[in-house]
């Protein structure tokens, strides 16, 4: 009568564990999936010289989703540089160059933006990538 019992509940736990982890690969494969690269440099750059700048943002939710690229000088406000066109469950891409107006410390970053829709006005910003710092000299 023990083994009986001891059998019973060994394969209801058995079964409570599996069902425990069918519904969490479940509900993680529900999640939507953000991507975010960026690069500048070089590092140092004389007054004059090109800084090269390109990054990749997408996200595969239901929003309309641009990637740009920011820029600040000192601990100024962060202005955008450019913009990708932006897609629904996209993104996009830049690459592209600048040459900084004075010297100093250029600051850089990479930001995927959200909207409601290609035309909408309120957009906020999903994710941000790490700042790069560019000295010019």
């Amino acid at each position: 009568m023990n083994t009986r019992c001891g059998r019973t509940a060994l394969r209801g736990t058995a079964v409570g564990t599996a069902a425990a982890a069918a519904i969490g690969l479940a509900a993680v494969g529900a999640w939507a999936k953000s991507d975010l690269s960026f690069t500048a440099g070089p590092h140092t750059a004389r007054l004059g010289s090109s800084v090269r700048l390109a990054g990749h943002g997408a996200d595969d939710n239901a929003t309309f989703n641009r990637f740009c690229v920011q820029q600040r000088s000192g601990k100024g406000k962060w202005a955008t540089l450019r913009c990708s066109a932006g897609d629904y469950n996209g993104g996009g891409s830049l690459k592209f160059s600048v040459r900084p107006a004075h010297r100093g410390q250029w600051q850089f970053r990479g930001v995927l933006t959200e909207a409601s829709s290609r035309t909408s006005r309120h957009t906020w910003i999903h994710q941000v990538s790490p700042t790069v710092t560019v000295r010019v000299r």
